[in-house]
C-alpha cells in the first residue's frame, strides 16, 4: 500500500508542471485581446482626427473642447468655426 501511495504522489508531482498551462494560455489570450483593443482604439482615434481635419480644412488646426465639440483654427491661430461630430 505504501508503494501505491508513493507512486501516486510521484505521478502527481511529476505531472504538476502541466497544471499551470491553462493560466499561461489565458494570459496569452488576454494579452492578445488587449493588443487588439489598443489597436482598435488607435484606429478609431486616427479616423476621428482625419474626419476633424477634413471638416476644419487641410491647413487648419483644431482643438477638442470639453463638451465634445471641436474648435477649428486658421494656420495663424484665429478661431474659425466650432463643429460637432
Amino acid at each position: 500500500m505504501n508503494w501505491v501511495a508513493a507512486a501516486l504522489i510521484a505521478l502527481v508531482l511529476g505531472t504538476s508542471h502541466y497544471l499551470d498551462w491553462p493560466s499561461e494560455f489565458e494570459a496569452a489570450q488576454d494579452a492578445a485581446a488587449a493588443y487588439r483593443a489598443a489597436r482598435t482604439e488607435q484606429e478609431r482615434q486616427q479616423r476621428f482626427e482625419a474626419a476633424v481635419q477634413a471638416m476644419c480644412g487641410e491647413n487648419a488646426g483644431w482643438k477638442l473642447l470639453a463638451d465634445g465639440s471641436v474648435q477649428c483654427y486658421t494656420h495663424r491661430g484665429f478661431k474659425t468655426k466650432k463643429v460637432t461630430l
